[in-house]
């Protein structure tokens, strides 16, 4: 056949793919290889043996198969440009090689017997089509690479060497083959959605081309057709795609605002244009909008509104983000979404998108700006007010576990329980459940769990001294817990994290450990021979995406999940307890939380005269040059603060870890008052954490990784009578460069710098409104304090902060992990401009 070409302008990018039965890439006509001027080129078959180009033909392409696909790319500019890309369309002219040569038409060829096609030919009827589409590709010229493959078809019953028929093999190898497809197709959905590099959430790649691209990676090639089939060679167009934000999320218009940003002078890097193009992410096709635009790309620029810095920002959402941005919204479904950018002839010298997924040009991330259906939730990963009333609902009313407890629940509920209150400085991303328990001598409480779907898991046993609840160092987290048989436990390296089976049993004895470690029983926790009056805290961290905030059921539907553990108790003499038994002769009332220091005590401490004379009243105990420390105890860290360096020595700062701090968590803290600056900067090396939140489903991540930390996050927090937060960030929702590093602001809202942003790189966290947060004229509102968490840290890992073993060490020991910072105001940080 011989496919002539009109001449076309030369601003006009056009291409002529050729592809054959196997979907390989084998020729190009059009702007990149041939050029923009007429010309006639001819496709021949693998037994066409002439090696002769014939006389008025430009060059001789061979397809390996009987049939070809000739896919022709005419560049549209705008709708009026419309009738001038027919006119170029109407000059394309496809004939046979007889017909452009004037001579007589060969014999036809014999008519084929299709056979009937239905959904069949993917499983049961998988080796029926494949042996009839063999017919077609024969394996000769550069195709003769595949005999060795054709041969090992003939032994069971496929291809024109067949030994046998397909029909007359065995059940056992037809059941062999039906196992075979069901594998095949399982490792072209894994290849599929593996395929390339990801770059800010982008996955970039390139899983179509030629034989020769191919290598004979089969899957690949099954890949790429499940993706987009007939996609181009990289040569000729490169095509990212994403299903995810920037945070790895995934996509979904139905329950986000979105926005792409390309910096001044950074557009894609082509010769000819580029799109990015919106489909329905569960069925790959367009999707139906108010505006009818499918796609944002390079020949719309001149109607697209830059800001004022030169970039150019794409809003991406199902709603119209209003009359002022509409020339540049990209509509979205109301669901999930897959969005692809097509690079056409992408540029080879820099900036370029080459090497791929290296290169000097890289795809802006599409950021989630606002949660559309979330009250009350600032950041993505935030559980909404709907989770909370969910949360509480479905657990709150347990005679053992009381709860649940935590930042949300007493802020957000009406009427939270006097329980609820989470004192002292927590996270808002954790659920808690607390109890007091009176366990006789030689007693056990068996607790049936199913570990959550969540980030950190931990049941500790703590007693109460001196106002305070210290840890008696019997817990037990996630890692370490063993699960019951033909369960999974999620939260082990490499584990499963999705499993359904997940179940475990805990249990708390009245004995003394044993001496040896190795001689303690598995899963379980030991209060001591004499039994005794303890507090338990049950803690649950970032349940997954979905979850409610105990991670044991789903969040947006009335199904309980695994639901709270089941308890039963045994006594010495052997006596059988049930739950409601346990909760009668174990159980104990729990009294709200108080705080270790009063607001009078407080008061006192903020101007007693024994203070360092280095401090102020007004700023006491926060200092001009700031500098973070472990946290030790109440006396030491909190009380000591006011001190000398040289009283302080004194007090002893080793010890369980008391105000119901969790045994794992490593807490580093900061004072600070905004009379020495209105914001504080600080900066610092996130170490490596275990994404876990939503995954590549949106559901979780799937498997667990090594990681240095289980579990960071920052918190923002009043003064200790008043013991609470006013906001918090998670690992997950600070934004790091390339090295890991991140900057943070904190400061009032009207302080807030305008570059302190996310998409600057830049996270902010609020400083409280309250300052102290204590009732009454003493209140000091400009007082701060800053917590950092370092839940479940890696032994491996060298910098840790469980390394730090007495005061001043905490520099020494992290390197860069040890966050500094410094005060500065809003105009000063704003001069700073965009981070590079």
């Amino acid at each position: 056949m011989v496919l002539c070409m009109p001449e076309i302008e030369s601003a006009r990018y056009y291409d002529v793919q050729l592809i054959d039965l196997y979907t390989d890439n084998f020729g190009y006509m059009g702007s990149r290889s041939t050029g923009n001027h007429a010309g006639c080129y001819a496709v021949a078959g693998p037994n066409w043996n002439d090696e002769t180009t014939p006389t008025g033909i430009v060059k001789v392409f061979h397809s390996e198969t009987q049939f070809s696909l000739a896919v022709y790319r005419t560049q549209l500019f705008d709708p009026a440009d419309m009738d001038n890309v027919k006119k170029v369309q109407a000059g394309y002219k496809v004939e046979p090689l007889s017909a452009f040569l004037g001579k007589v038409a060969p014999p036809a060829a014999t008519d084929i017997t299709w056979p009937k096609f239905d959904k069949a030919a993917f499983t049961t009827d998988f080796a029926e089509y494949l042996d009839f589409l063999l017919e077609f590709c024969p394996p000769v010229g550069t195709a003769a690479v595949e005999k060795p493959l054709r041969e090992k078809f003939a032994q069971i019953g496929i291809g024109p060497d067949r030994k046998v028929h397909h029909q007359d093999l065995s059940p056992e190898v037809k059941a062999a083959l039906g196992d075979g497809v069901k594998q095949a197709y399982a490792l072209i959905e894994k290849t599929a959605e593996s395929i390339g590099s990801p770059v800010n959430g982008w996955q970039i790649g390139s899983a179509a081309g030629s034989r020769e691209f191919y290598q004979n990676n089969w899957v690949l090639r099954a890949a790429a057709a499940k993706l987009g089939i007939y996609g181009n060679s990289e040569a000729e167009a490169v095509y990212p795609f994403t299903r995810h934000d920037a945070n790895g999320i995934v996509l979904d218009g139905s329950k986000h605002v979105y926005q792409i940003t390309f910096p001044a002078g950074q557009l894609p890097p082509v010769n000819a244009f580029w799109s990015i193009t919106m489909y329905d992410g569960n069925t790959q096709l367009l999707i139906d909008n108010p505006i009818n635009r499918y796609l944002i790309n390079s020949p719309m620029l001149s109607g697209l509104k830059k800001n004022p810095d030169g970039s150019l920002t794409i809003y991406v959402q199902k709603d119209s983000p209003g009359k002022d941005k509409e020339s540049n919204w990209l509509p979205a479904p109301n669901g999930p979404m897959f969005v692809v950018m097509r690079l056409y002839w992408p540029k080879t010298q820099a900036p370029s998108v080459f090497p791929l997924g290296n290169g000097s040009w890289q795809p802006p991330a599409l950021v989630p700006v606002s949660n559309l259906n979330a009250l009350d939730v600032k950041r993505f990963g935030d559980k909404s007010l709907e989770n909370f009333i969910r949360t509480d609902t479905r657990y709150g009313h347990d005679g053992l576990f009381q709860g649940p407890r935590g930042w949300g629940y007493w802020n957000y509920l009406e009427y939270p329980r006097p329980v609820q209150n989470p004192n002292l400085w927590p996270d808002m991303q954790s659920t808690y459940f607390i109890g007091r328990l009176a366990m006789p001598a030689g007693a056990t409480l068996s607790l049936d769990y199913s570990f959550p779907h969540a980030r950190y898991f931990q049941f500790a046993l703590y007693k109460q001294e001196h106002g305070s609840f210290v840890s008696i160092g019997e817990d037990l987290s996630g890692p370490h817990i063993e699960p019951a048989p033909g369960s999974i436990n999620p939260f082990r390296v490499g584990a499963d994290r999705l499993a359904e089976k997940r179940d475990f049993t805990l249990r708390i004895l009245a004995e003394d450990p044993p001496a040896a470690a190795k001689q303690r029983k598995a899963n379980t926790l030991y209060v001591g021979k004499h039994g005794g009056e303890l507090m338990f805290v049950n803690r649950t961290y970032l349940s997954d995406q979905g979850r409610d905030g105990t991670g044991w059921g789903p969040a947006a539907s009335p199904d309980l999940g695994a639901g709270m553990p089941t308890y039963t108790g045994t006594l010495a003499n052997g006596t059988k307890l049930s739950s409601a038994e346990v909760v009668k002769q174990f159980g104990r009332p729990m009294e709200a939380p108080k705080p270790p220091v009063t607001a009078e005590q407080w008061d006192m401490l903020v101007n007693a005269k024994g203070n360092d004379p280095a401090l102020d009243p007004a700023t006491a105990p926060a200092r001009k040059i700031p500098l973070w420390e472990k946290y030790w105890n109440v006396k030491y860290s909190i009380l000591g603060s006011f001190k000398t360096p040289e009283e302080r020595s004194k007090i002893p700062y080793q010890g369980a870890i008391d105000g119901g701090g969790d045994p794992e968590t490593e807490y580093l803290f900061i004072q600070l008052s905004r009379k020495f600056g209105p914001v504080y900067v600080m900066r610092g090396k996130m170490p490596t954490f275990p994404n876990t939140y939503a995954g590549t489903s949106g559901k979780g991540l799937d498997v667990m990784p090594q990681a240095q930390t289980q579990y960071w996050s920052l918190v923002s927090c009043e003064a200790m009578p008043s013991g609470q937060i006013v906001d918090a960030l998670t690992d997950m929702q600070v934004p790091l460069d390339a090295d890991g590093n991140y900057t943070i602001v904190y400061s009032r809202q009207q302080d807030r710098p305008a570059n302190a942003t996310l998409d600057n790189g830049v996270a902010w966290i609020e400083w409280s409104p309250r300052g102290e947060g204590i009732d009454g004229p003493k209140n000091r509102e400009d007082f701060g304090m800053l917590m950092l968490r370092f839940i479940a840290n890696d032994p491996a890992w060298e910098q840790s902060p469980n390394k730090i073993t007495k005061p001043g060490m905490e520099d020494a020991v992290m390197g860069l992990y040890y966050p500094h910072g410094e005060y500065t105001d809003k105009a000063t940080f704003e001069a700073l401009g965009l981070k590079k």
